[in-house]
């Protein structure tokens, strides 16, 4: 599947690939989380829309996702084989058209992981369900309007509510996940805790690089990192040490490999970028594409350097360079 996107927030132009793992890095506030959100709201947006009401479906993500500013002026287009399978043009941040051939849906279902701090609103988004729910059955009205980030509640869903049957394909995955984090997150008496051995230890107690790890955990365990889902990932290195990134890295390889997961990651990390070329090339080579976001002065271009990422680590080790002129007095 190949994404194109023109004058979307901040990109100008870009063709990116979507068919195993794809590795978008760049500089900071060069879009790189655009194009996850972009894809998020239109995987969204078509797989709830009706007949003749994709246009509005697609402004309800785009109000939800970017907060009404998505672009003055610009188009995005997915293709599929060379065929466009759909489209969405955008005019003063509004949908003002919306086609979609009679194809079924690019992706079942999309998830988009922004942060793991979304386990510190557990006990709020649960609240305001409760609330939402109680005025509802008691003065049968609509329930009040709370302004929250639909990522975020998109993902508490999902990691909150169990399925009656569970994917015993995913059983693997699980157990790698809490060896890696030697424990793992379970529901105690209403509440999610994380339980290590004997020790049930409170959410706002858990170091946050064990929370990624646990989004994961639980996602999977609630079957929403299956075959036709799309997951995003965007920056994990901010809340990993290194040597996580790594453990990231191979797991996100194995989901394309062995659990037919699309994953579009995003990142400006030199180990995790590098490990998941190492761990790609072994298995998933020719399903894996590596971009850049360059800022140029008409505004963000994406280039494809699957083939040569030196340019990319040159790149991203310009600070070293400049520490090490620092260090050794060269202005």
């Amino acid at each position: 599947m190949k994404l194109q996107l023109e004058n979307i927030g901040i990109i100008k132009n870009a063709t990116v690939q979507v068919n195993g793992l794809t590795v978008i890095a760049g500089e900071n506030n060069t879009g790189k989380s655009t194009v996850g959100k972009v894809l998020f709201s239109i995987i969204k947006a078509n797989n709830m829309a009706a007949a003749n009401q994709h246009c509005q479906f697609m402004n309800n993500m785009v109000n939800l996702v970017f907060d009404s500013q998505i672009s003055n002026q610009g188009e995005v287009i997915i293709q599929d084989k060379g065929v466009s399978i759909y489209s969405v043009k955008f005019s003063q941040h509004r949908c003002v058209r919306c086609c979609q051939p009679d194809s079924p849906p690019f992706f079942k279902e999309s998830t988009f992981i922004q942060t793991p701090l979304v386990w510190d609103l557990v006990d709020f988004f649960d609240s305001v369900l409760r609330l939402k729910q109680n005025q509802e059955m008691t003065q049968n009205i609509a329930p009040f309007s709370i302004k929250y980030p639909y990522i975020f509640w998109d993902v508490y869903v999902k990691m909150t509510n169990t399925p009656v049957e569970k994917d015993s394909q995913t059983n693997d995955l699980v157990k790698n996940i809490r060896q890696i984090i030697q424990g793992g997150f379970e529901q105690h008496d209403k509440r999610i805790v994380f339980q290590r051995q004997n020790e049930s230890i409170l959410l706002m107690n858990v170091a946050t690089g064990i929370k990624y790890f646990g989004l994961l955990q639980r996602l999977a365990e609630n079957n929403h990192l299956k075959p036709e889902n799309l997951l995003i990932i965007d920056e994990p290195e901010n809340h990993l040490h290194p040597e996580w990134q790594l453990l990231l890295a191979e797991l996100i390889v194995n989901l394309v490999n062995q659990h037919k997961v699309y994953v579009l990651i995003n990142s400006h990390s030199p180990y995790l970028i590098e490990a998941l070329k190492v761990y790609s090339d072994i298995s998933i080579k020719e399903k894996t594409h590596f971009y850049f976001n360059e800022l140029t002065h008409e505004g963000v271009k994406v280039k494809e350097v699957t083939d040569d990422l030196s340019f990319l680590f040159d790149t991203l080790s310009l600070p070293f360079q400049k520490l090490e002129q620092t260090v050794l007095g060269i202005s």
